[in-house]
């Protein structure tokens, strides 16, 4: 069954509470909803997205045993082109843009502090190779739909460092970043596995294009949905920090599955 908000609004309390014991700095919580959605829907929801949310990563795939998943997700979690520059982006916290210029945008204590988690997350993982020649830019205020979101981007130019197979090397250590996982990373793995009660299955994953003009880019698969019996299942997560308040994390994943869900509904309007 989809998740409740009861159940997520508990789950989200006893992070908090773990958080306040210092078991965690940062976990993810995220949830499913579902959707009825008919097989001629399909395609015109994914050319919506891809109309309406050009800065995103949009797609449809088939995936093996597994179906057919389709996206807009806003958040690289890493570059790398053929003249050897690395990119990688902390992007977190997350607010309604609707009205909002990113002038205007004023940012909560939790968000601020929650972005700068996965910004540290990423430096700790360039100093785990010892890689100390890296520019930093932000945070900045970017818009992905309705949503605004604080980002910070992070670029190598590997030409000077040469660090052997530095893609592959640093894939192993972000991924799942404390973006989509937590600080620290193997006890929030452990804690959302037994505590959200469903299979994440792609969602937080990575896909993307791999060695395509000698470039590879690979995205963080958020704002995404599983389609399958005539439904989408659509999956959408909020960082919790000390400063979370469970109801707003609530409407902050509501606000997430608007990215696909209000293209589901603008379709239907036509």
């Amino acid at each position: 069954e989809q998740t409740n908000k009861q159940h997520f609004t508990q789950t989200v309390q006893s992070v908090i509470d773990n958080i306040k014991g210092l078991n965690f700095d940062k976990v993810v919580i995220s949830k499913f909803k579902e959707e009825a959605i008919t097989n001629e829907e399909i395609p015109f929801l994914f050319k919506k997205l891809y109309e309406d949310y050009p800065t995103a990563f949009c797609y449809l795939t088939y995936i093996p045993k597994n179906g057919i998943w389709i996206g807009a997700t806003p958040e690289t979690l890493l570059s790398y082109n053929k003249h050897d520059k690395f990119k990688t982006v902390a992007l977190a916290g997350t607010q309604n843009g609707e009205g909002i210029e990113l002038k205007e945008a004023v940012w909560r204590q939790k968000e601020i502090e929650e972005q700068a988690l996965v910004s540290r997350y990423i430096i700790n993982c360039f100093k785990d190779i010892r890689l100390r020649d890296f520019s930093e830019k932000g945070p900045r205020t970017i818009k992905a739909g309705s949503l605004l979101h604080l980002i910070t981007e992070f670029e190598v130019d590997n030409t000077e460092t040469k660090i052997n197979n530095l893609p592959q090397t640093m894939l192993e250590l972000l991924h799942p970043t404390s973006a989509v996982c937590g600080i620290p990373s193997v006890d929030s793995r452990l804690f959302i596995q037994k505590e959200e009660k469903y299979d994440r299955e792609f969602y937080t994953g990575f896909l993307g294009p791999v060695n395509l003009d000698n470039s590879t880019d690979l995205f963080v698969n958020l704002r995404c949905g599983k389609l399958y019996k005539g439904k989408i299942r659509l999956f959408a997560g909020a960082g919790i920090t000390e400063d979370s308040d469970p109801d707003k994390e609530w409407e902050e994943t509501e606000m997430k599955c608007q990215t696909i869900l209000s293209k589901l509904e603008a379709i239907r309007k036509q």
